[in-house]
């Protein structure tokens, strides 16, 4: 009971990343050792270890942070790849010297405006609040970057550091703001398409799978493109001045939505997917032969999938309710959170 009650406290104590990034490991073990027996046997002793972290003093669920021992560190952008990133270097057993800075932020939305500076990500929390329904306030926000600028600094002179990147608009920006805060390190830096590694490597003209976001590369495929992701080299000088560059350019706009095109981000208007929105919805009420009110979960869920770009449900469910006010939906219930309502096309709306 005594142990139960630790347990307790040291997860409230933990900040919503935090939370979310425990839930995603756990989630990954256990999908683990569905698919392979040995991890099976090995599932209790890992979650064993991790509620054993999680208690220790420090309450710190990890030891990723950079240290004196770290001879390479990993940056990946979102909890869902970090958590397959974190599972693969353990399986490796290189977790003594490989660490791992976490960007939990999502690039492809919201705005860039000078996000380097505090003005900027105070523009950005400020945006989040007054259109998505995000659980983070402004202080937890402001402390997740400022924890990332504390531990680029504890990246030993020594240590490589490899940025894991993706097709899409969130990972490409993330890559570009990494190496703009990076720009005075003069360690190695490795950039990795993870995704681009996985197709070139598995598909084959009968079965093609493409990657929207890293985080949907299975960890099995991830374990065997690992050993490549030194194989092109470190960036040179020029390139990265020319990414320290590109984000700066990012960071001079106040766009809120960004679009990878397979060469570079583009900056696109607000209400960019509102017409696709529109569209899906009247697909369901093709599909379903009838006019009536479709869960907005299941709208989102039918858009998300397919969307050829890294968008995430909470920007879709944020113009979902623009345009219920626009009046070209209506709805049924109360949408503050997209499993409380429904949605259907007026009648009277037209498809813009």
């Amino acid at each position: 009971m005594e142990q139960h009650l630790e347990i307790r406290k040291a997860i409230n104590r933990l900040s919503l990343q935090e939370a979310k990034q425990l839930i995603t490991i756990v989630k990954l073990q256990l999908d683990l050792a569905e698919r392979d027996t040995h991890e099976k046997e090995d599932l209790y002793k890992n979650l064993k270890e991790l509620f054993e972290k999680l208690l220790a003093p420090n309450h710190q669920i990890s030891i990723w942070e950079p240290n004196d021992t770290a001879a390479k560190v990993h940056i990946a952008f979102g909890d869902s790849f970090a958590g397959s990133l974190k599972i693969a270097i353990k399986q490796l057993g290189i977790e003594d010297t490989n660490k791992m800075i976490i960007f939990h932020d999502q690039f492809s939305i919201g705005p860039l405006w000078r996000l380097h500076e505090t003005a900027g990500r105070a523009y950005r929390a400020e945006w989040f609040r007054d259109r998505i329904n995000h659980e983070n306030d402004d202080d937890d926000f402001d402390t997740c970057y400022q924890t990332i600028i504390e531990q680029i600094d504890l990246i030993p002179a020594g240590a490589s550091i490899v940025i894991w990147s993706g097709n899409n608009a969130h990972e490409q920006a993330g890559l570009r703001y990494a190496v703009y805060l990076l720009r005075n390190r003069r360690n190695h830096i490795f950039t990795f398409n993870a995704a681009e590694a996985c197709e070139r490597r598995f598909n084959t003209p009968d079965r093609l799978i493409n990657y929207v976001h890293a985080g949907e590369i299975p960890l099995e495929k991830l374990l065997k493109v690992f050993g490549e992701i030194e194989n092109s080299g470190p960036l040179s000088f020029d390139t990265r001045k020319l990414l320290e560059e590109e984000w700066v350019s990012l960071a001079n706009h106040h766009s809120v939505l960004r679009i990878w095109d397979g060469e570079r981000i583009l900056n696109v208007d607000e209400n960019y997917y509102d017409s696709y929105l529109l569209k899906t919805i009247e697909r369901l009420h093709t599909d379903r032969s009838n006019h009536d009110f479709i869960k907005a979960a299941r709208v989102i869920g039918e858009a998300l999938g397919h969307c050829d770009q890294y968008v995430g449900d909470s920007y879709f469910e944020y113009r979902l309710r623009q345009l219920i006010y626009n009046q070209s939906l209506e709805i049924k219930g109360v949408p503050r959170a997209m499993r409380y309502y429904s949605v259907r096309r007026s009648p009277n709306a037209s498809l813009h």
